[in-house]
C-alpha cells in the first residue's frame, strides 16, 4: 500500500488545472466549500481530466499483448483515435509525476509494468513519427492506471481515488481564494462573423 499512499500525496495538487480552477470560480461567488468541491468533482470526472486513468487501463486491456501493441496503436492513430495516457497541456516532455509513478509501478507489478513500458516505448515512437514536433510523452494517467490496478483498485474507482487525493489540493485553493476573494469573471471576445443578414422566420429552412 506504500505505492497507493505515495500516489495520494503526489496527486494532491497540480497548479491551476480544470477542476481546481472550477473550485476557485465557485467559491469566488461566495458559495460554500461543499458546493465548490462538488463542482470540482464534476470537472474531474471528464475523461480528458481525472477520468483518463481508467481509459488508459482500458487501452492496455484492449491491446492485450506485446505482439498486438504496434498494430493496435497504428490502427488507432490511423483511424483518428486517441492514445490515453500520452500528452499534457502543461508539459512538452514526460510528466515528472509519470517518472515517479513508473518506478512505483515497476515495484508493485513487475509483469504489468513490463507490458506497459513496452506499450509506452512504442507509443512515444509512433506518436513522434505520425505527429512530428508535437512532443507527446507519457503523462500521469498512464502509470496511474498500472499502479492503481496493481493494488486492486476496481476500474470504476480510479477517478474517485484521484478525487480522494485531489480534495486536499482543492480545499487549500478554496481557502486561499476565500481569504482574499474577488469574483473570478473572465471576459470573452467575439471573433465570429461581423456580417449577419436577418432571415425572416418563414424563409428559414
Amino acid at each position: 500500500m506504500r505505492g497507493l499512499d505515495a500516489y495520494l500525496v503526489m496527486l494532491a495538487d497540480h497548479n491551476m488545472n480544470a477542476s481546481t480552477f472550477t473550485a476557485r470560480i465557485v467559491i469566488s461567488t461566495t458559495s460554500d466549500l461543499a458546493s465548490a468541491v462538488v463542482a470540482a468533482i464534476s470537472t474531474l470526472k471528464g475523461p480528458l481530466h481525472g477520468g483518463a486513468a481508467d481509459k488508459a487501463q482500458e487501452m492496455l486491456s484492449a491491446i492485450g499483448s506485446a505482439e498486438n501493441a504496434e498494430p493496435w496503436i497504428r490502427s488507432t492513430m490511423n483511424n483518428g483515435g486517441r492514445l490515453m495516457g500520452f500528452g499534457h497541456r502543461a508539459y512538452k516532455t514526460t510528466d515528472p509525476r509519470a517518472e515517479e509513478l513508473r518506478e512505483m509501478a515497476r515495484h508493485a507489478d513487475p509483469v504489468g509494468f513490463a507490458f506497459a513500458q513496452h506499450v509506452e516505448e512504442l507509443a512515444v515512437s509512433i506518436l513522434a513519427e505520425i505527429k512530428p514536433g508535437r512532443r507527446l510523452y507519457t503523462n500521469v494517467d498512464f502509470y496511474s492506471a498500472v499502479l492503481l490496478s496493481s493494488v486492486g483498485i476496481p476500474l470504476d474507482l480510479f477517478t474517485p481515488t484521484f478525487a480522494v487525493a485531489r480534495i486536499a489540493g482543492w480545499t487549500a485553493h478554496i481557502l486561499e481564494q476565500a481569504a482574499n476573494n474577488r469574483l473570478i469573471r473572465p471576459l470573452a471576445e467575439y471573433t465570429g462573423s461581423d456580417k449577419r443578414e436577418f432571415v425572416p422566420l418563414d424563409q428559414r429552412p
